[in-house]
């Protein structure tokens, strides 16, 4: 008898199924569609997809009798995928090079590129509050991609992730975890993220106590557990501590069995995000990114001048990775012949990483190491949507999220067809492309113009500044990064002080000081450097003098001691040190841009005051 009810009740549900289809004409239905399946790795003979309220309602063959819909579409046999899924992305940041030449866009503007691109679910692995708010404003009013956030990141005092100012969580003993994790459950992540770096060294990374007590708290809440990893050793750890994916790869060292077998062990996925270490790379070597024009119809003409115009040499670390490719591509396929689960993202929003196109840039890097087109399509639907427990995305099936893209050419015999999208579907609504095209054309990025040519190189008079007005200088400190050091300039009597107080310092340590940029480049050479005049501070600081052909802030500098007298200090040109982690430039007094005196504390330094006060009679060349 319990069988009988049983097959009985499967009868009625599928009646009642049924029934409900024919009694009342669904919304969409599409005729000759070839839906991928991503556990035979193919594509069906053409079927017909019916989508009710967004979702999957029922998949038939051709040949099977067709219920009534209000809408009725020909797919004419294209081949569809569904919809891609970014697993990191930064909304925050545009694509744009850091420094001087950044360039900031909306959120709408990143929302309109994914969609264009088929990128229908994204995976914000660090970004603020107010960058946040925006995004869940535009989901509220407009179609959008599904939108999975971390918040902000768990990270050690002064590490990854502070340099960007804000609110990271920055751990400072295991006893503080508990508040932190209050401020982050708050924000009602969807996931957790956790980082293993110090960022250029400064203090030592989260513990293994930590990690492992943030690890089991994101298994009790049920939030995946993502960490930032970079070398092998940080891999292990982050996997003994709970991760349940790695967010980035193991790039410049061969991984071994050991880790191999800890990620099979305890169900690890590998996110590799190839394409951010090489973007910039293949750019600079031959023009990779922008000759796809295809991935740039939604990229504002600012932000490509300012990114393709003139393409600064990577730097030291960028380059270094670029030459260790093959170690990156063979750590990959060893991970994914050994059955791990490979997923895809693209760490938008970093140089030459654009939304969007980033997450087509990563599929190639994935087929370059030699994935199947098959493994990496799996990469960014089914195994991504797993990755982050999205039961509803990642197939074509019933009961699944009817978003999805249509290609004209099978892209299992070409991967590059994945880029030559037909039509995009968003929860079974068809994306206006042309429009999304339009909306970000219309777009200005925020930020200073790019590759703007230099105005002819005066000829420097001996006077820089004898502080009689003539010069306008500014305030300069790191609450640009979200630190709160403070200055306070003031200009009498042909005297300039200036007042500074340091903040807590962040990644890249606190700053604050003065600057002045010429109106026009100078041509020093006949000079031998930099003579000052000055009176006061408790502590070293710093003078810069700007090259106009530095862009990244890594300017020429030389420490300059206090003095409670009045006192005159010589500085040759030939004592300046390019200070930064940027791209060195030869020296050359024949292009000046502006000056600066800074103070400044690195993470963990301390300093016998962080308050000084400054006065300046006069800085000339000698």
């Amino acid at each position: 008898m319990k069988k009988l009810s049983l097959n009985m009740a499967k009868i009625l549900t599928s009646l009642a199924c049924f029934s409900s289809i024919n009694v009342q004409a669904i919304d969409l239905r599409i005729d000759n569609i070839r839906l991928y399946q991503a556990e035979q790795s193919n594509f069906s003979l053409p079927s017909t997809m019916y989508i009710e309220n967004g979702k999957i309602v029922k998949i038939s063959t051709s040949k099977d009798k067709k219920v009534s819909a209000d809408t009725i579409i020909d797919a004419d046999n294209n081949f569809a995928l569904p919809g891609l899924i970014d697993l990191h992305v930064h909304l925050g940041a545009s694509g744009s090079n850091y420094g001087k030449e950044f360039q900031y866009l909306p959120v709408a503007s990143h929302f309109n590129s994914n969609l264009y691109l088929g990128v229908t679910s994204i995976v914000d692995l660090f970004s603020f509050d107010t960058t946040l708010s925006e995004a869940s404003q535009l989901i509220a009013n407009q179609t959008a991609p599904n939108l999975f956030y971390a918040g902000v990141l768990f990270t050690n005092p002064g590490g990854h992730g502070t340099q960007f100012g804000g609110s990271a969580l920055e751990v400072t003993s295991f006893e503080a975890i508990d508040d932190l994790w209050q401020q982050h459950m708050a924000r009602k992540p969807h996931l957790t993220k956790a980082v293993i770096e110090t960022f250029g060294g400064h203090g030592a990374s989260l513990t293994d106590k930590q990690l492992t007590e943030i690890g089991r708290r994101s298994k009790a809440a049920g939030l995946p557990y993502f960490v930032h990893v970079s070398t092998l050793e940080d891999g292990k750890r982050a996997i003994k501590a709970g991760a349940t994916a790695l967010a980035h790869g193991i790039n410049s060292e061969l991984v071994d069995e050991e880790f191999i077998a800890l990620m099979v062990k305890h169900k690890v996925a590998y996110i590799p995000t190839l394409a951010v270490y090489y973007n910039h790379s293949a750019e600079h070597e031959h023009q990779q990114i922008s000759a796809n024009t295809t991935l740039l119809a939604t990229v504002p003409d600012k932000l490509q001048h300012c990114l393709f115009d003139k393409v600064p040499v990577p730097s030291k670390w960028k380059d270094i990775t670029w030459q260790k490719k093959q170690l990156a591509y063979k750590n990959l396929n060893l991970l994914a012949h050994a059955g791990i689960t490979i997923g895809i993202g693209s760490d938008a929003g970093n140089p030459y990483t654009l939304h969007g196109s980033g997450l087509h840039n990563e599929m190639q890097a994935l087929s370059q190491s030699g994935l199947t087109t098959a493994q990496v399509i799996n990469a960014a639907t089914i195994d991504a949507a797993k990755i982050i427990n999205a039961p509803e995305l990642g197939q074509l099936k019933q009961g699944f999220q009817a978003s999805f893209i249509l290609l004209e050419q099978n892209p299992l015999n070409d991967i590059s067809q994945l880029s030559n999208i037909q039509t995009v579907y968003k929860s079974g609504e068809e994306i206006d492309r042309k429009d999304l095209i339009a909306q970000n054309k219309k777009l200005t990025p925020l930020g200073e113009e790019c590759n703007v040519a230099e105005s002819t190189t005066t000829i420097a008079n001996k006077v820089i500044d004898n502080f009689n007005g003539s010069l306008q200088w500014q305030t300069i400190s790191d609450t640009m990064m979200g630190g709160k050091s403070t200055a306070v300039i003031a200009q009498k009597a042909h005297t300039l002080t200036i007042d500074t107080q340091l903040g807590k310092p962040g990644g890249f340590g606190a700053w604050a000081g003065m600057q002045v940029l010429f109106e026009h480049s100078v041509d020093a050479s006949k000079f031998q450097g930099i003579k000052i005049t000055y009176q006061g501070s408790k502590i070293p600081f710093g003078l810069s003098v700007y090259h106009s052909e530095v862009k990244d802030w890594d300017h020429f500098t030389a420490t300059l001691t206090p003095s409670k007298k009045w006192k005159t200090v010589e500085i040759p040109f030939t004592q300046l040190k390019q200070f930064g982690f940027g791209n060195p430039k030869e020296w050359s007094a024949k292009s000046l841009a502006g000056l600066s005196l800074v103070w400044r504390t690195m993470p963990g330094q301390q300093l016998a005051s962080n308050k000084n006060v400054l006065k300046i009679s006069n800085i000339s060349y000698f």
